[in-house]
């Protein structure tokens, strides 16, 4: 199966100069785990995450710790990290280096990637225009696909008929 039987065409994209709240806002309004992050000329320049937000709350010497985490909580840390880097922009927090597919890769390297980064979306970039995304939800869709589940995987585009594994 390749990225262009099941990519998702309309990537929700953000400006790197927005800010970690109003990023968290969209997060929610939109129902979405990930954001493309765009600079000032519409170029790809990161990709955001939730667990990239939530990461940025956390000391780093925390991060691979959980004990200590633990060990060094107190009333309002949490909050007082969360308010910390509200207004900072989501170029402080968002992803530098990241995964970019095009119309052509297949579903195996993608899922390996997902796995292997811990990621939430992936851009699909040809000839240096955003197309749109890969996420959580269409290797849901592709997994559905393999497993032969047609209820869940109607959404994707003509694969009922094709096979390119």
């Amino acid at each position: 199966m390749l990225i262009s039987e099941l990519y998702h065409p309309h990537a929700i994209t953000v400006s790197e100069e927005v800010t970690v709240v109003e990023a968290l806002k969209i997060f929610i309004s939109k129902k979405v785990n990930g954001l493309i992050v765009t600079n000032a000329q519409g170029h790809v320049t990161g990709v955001l995450a939730l667990q990239d937000i939530a990461a940025a709350t956390i000391p780093r010497q925390f991060r691979r710790n959980v004990q200590m985490a633990a060990a060094m909580y107190r009333p309002g840390f949490f909050s007082e990290n969360c308010m910390e880097i509200m207004d900072h922009s989501v170029k402080t927090v968002m992803r530098k280096n990241f995964t970019v597919v095009n119309l052509h890769d297949n579903i195996m390297a993608v899922t390996a990637d997902f796995l292997k980064n811990d990621l939430y979306i992936v851009p699909v970039i040809d000839k240096g225009k955003l197309l749109g995304v890969v996420t959580r939800s269409e290797i849901k869709k592709a997994l559905a696909y393999g497993m032969r589940l047609p209820k869940y995987y109607k959404e994707l585009k003509d694969v009922a008929d094709k096979d390119t594994d």
